[in-house]
């Protein structure tokens, strides 16, 4: 949500989520999680995306390594951070692997 959030400060362009997760995507497209505990969380992610043009995606965790690699290194170093304009050293062999063009359909 907070990166959603940053991403729609800083670009005007339509929104492209990608997920290896196909119960968080689902919980984008339909009704699923509004009545669990992470609801209000879908709510207020649905919310910002109502604001700009939205294209979810499934890919495999393999293509979502980026995001893996930050997610245990937010665990393991308990931080949360923004690198605006730079890329974090924790993916620094990785990113350029997972940026590839993606076709919005």
């Amino acid at each position: 949500m907070q990166g959603l959030a940053l991403a729609l400060q800083h670009s005007d362009l339509p929104v492209v989520v990608l997920t290896d997760s196909s119960e968080a995507l689902s919980s984008l497209t339909n009704d699923a999680l509004l009545r669990s505990v992470y609801g209000h969380i879908v709510m207020e992610i649905k919310a910002l995306l109502g604001t700009r043009e939205f294209f979810p995606q499934k890919i495999t965790r393999l293509q979502n390594r980026v995001v893996d690699r930050l997610a245990k290194y937010s665990r393991t170093e308990r931080v949360t951070a923004v690198w605006l304009g730079s890329v974090p050293p924790c993916i620094e062999d990785l990113w350029p692997l997972d940026c590839n063009s993606i076709t919005l359909q």
